[in-house]
């Protein structure tokens, strides 16, 4: 009888590993081991731990309290030698041991019962590394010689999946940081060219364009008073030199690294400025402005004119893409990465990015305006400076379609 319920909960570990190894990550691989070794086999507790980086020490991953339910235990941390039956175990190389009658205790160490222990060593076929426990603190009803072989073969059969899992998790992650090392070479190498042809606009164009300008304003002093046609043209020809100009000295800014002035500045007050440096777009296309600004934001330290810079790239790109009006949300807020970001989100409700050249929106001299004055460098610039400052910008079309989203992330 005793071997016909073994059988049976072999058929059904089976089962079980099938369906735990399409499991998508190492999270859900634990979570799932757990609640399919209560619900399918039938056991009470159980919790899976393993070794950490201190082999003295085990860290928790998921498991059952005293009342039953599953809780996510990766805050816990225990000694292997602070607990009896884990220094037995630990002591003796043991595959598994079974504890007949021993206390049974919370994640406090506090004794909740008494019963029956197993804990069975993760096994990936190399190595331990991790332990599953089980006891029977809610059903009562006592643990086997034949349970404990069943969980050491659970334990076993879930450290292979755990290790692949890792491994699976492992080789994603390279393949990612392959992927950004690469596009970062792609685009070092475009920077290269651009910088090339920049240092020769520099020399080629930026000297004429000074005379040029020197030889209007010449014009205009010989220019009687009373001709304002030709006042009115020496005008328009100041104008657009001083746009080329603007132009060249945005390739410069970008191609090469420019010294930056770092101060602590208010987020909330350099996007303010940078406002009102666009009022006049944003009264000619009526953009609604909405603020969401994070009340005490901590400052952060940056260059204030280049940041500004950064805002009104962005402010007059999202306007140039509402035309006939519309709204632009700014969102200010902070956020934990690796370290503590202040962060800005810039939403407008424009048409959003073709799926098929979002990609592209950073490349130098990528614009869908060509015809209407875009040059292609306003985003690209933008990325440089936030990259200076060991920031973070990302673009991407809103999800609900109307619109595009720019969020940018700084260092505190």
């Amino acid at each position: 009888m005793a071997e016909e319920h073994f059988e049976k909960k072999l058929r059904v570990l089976h089962e079980i590993s099938n369906e735990l190894s399409l499991t998508p990550s190492v999270h859900d691989l634990c979570c799932r081991a757990v609640e399919l070794g209560r619900s399918r086999l039938g056991f009470d507790r159980m919790s899976t731990w393993f070794v950490d980086k201190d082999p003295k020490y085990i860290v928790g991953s998921f498991g059952v309290d005293e009342k039953g339910r599953i809780r996510e235990e990766t805050e816990e941390r225990v000694a292997i030698g602070g607990d009896p039956v884990m220094k037995q175990i630990s002591a003796e190389k043991a595959h598994s041991i079974l504890c007949p009658d021993v206390p049974l205790r919370d994640n406090s160490g506090k004794a909740v019962g008494q019963g029956s222990h197993i804990i069975a060593a993760i096994w990936n076929g190399k190595e331990i590394v991790g332990y599953l426990s089980t006891d029977n603190l809610l059903k009562h009803v006592p643990l086997t010689e034949h349970d404990r072989d069943f969980v050491e073969l659970f334990a076993s059969t879930f450290g292979h999946l755990y290790s692949l899992k890792r491994t699976e998790e492992e080789l994603r992650a390279a393949y990612d940081r392959l992927k950004e090392v690469q596009d970062q070479l792609v685009q070092a190498a475009k920077m290269e060219v651009v910088g090339g042809l920049a240092s020769g606009v520099a020399h080629e164009v930026k000297n004429p364009l000074a005379i040029i300008l020197q030889g209007i304003d010449y014009l205009a002093k010989k220019v009687k008073a009373k001709d304002e046609n030709s006042h009115a043209a020496l005008m328009r020809m100041r104008i657009a030199v001083k746009k080329a100009n603007a132009i060249i000295k945005g390739l410069l800014d970008f191609s090469f690294t420019t010294k930056l002035d770092f101060t602590s500045q208010d987020l909330n007050e350099v996007i303010e400025a940078a406002l009102l440096l666009v009022s006049y777009e944003i009264g000619k296309y009526h953009i609604e402005v909405v603020k969401e600004f994070k009340k005490d934001i901590p400052e952060v330290k940056i260059d204030k004119n280049k940041a500004e810079q950064v805002f009104i790239n962005i402010f007059l790109n999202a306007i140039n893409h509402m035309p006939k009006g519309g709204q632009l949300t700014i969102r200010t807020y902070t956020t934990v990465t690796d370290k503590k970001m202040v962060c800005a989100d810039i939403e407008d409700t424009g048409p959003g990015i073709p799926a098929n050249i979002l990609d592209k929106v950073f490349d130098p001299f990528f614009t869908t305006r060509r015809g209407l004055g875009g040059t292609g460098l306003g985003l690209t610039i933008t990325k440089s400076i936030i990259e200076m400052h060991k920031g973070k910008i990302t673009v991407e079309n809103k999800k609900d379609g109307h619109g595009v989203k720019v969020s940018l992330m700084f260092k505190e």
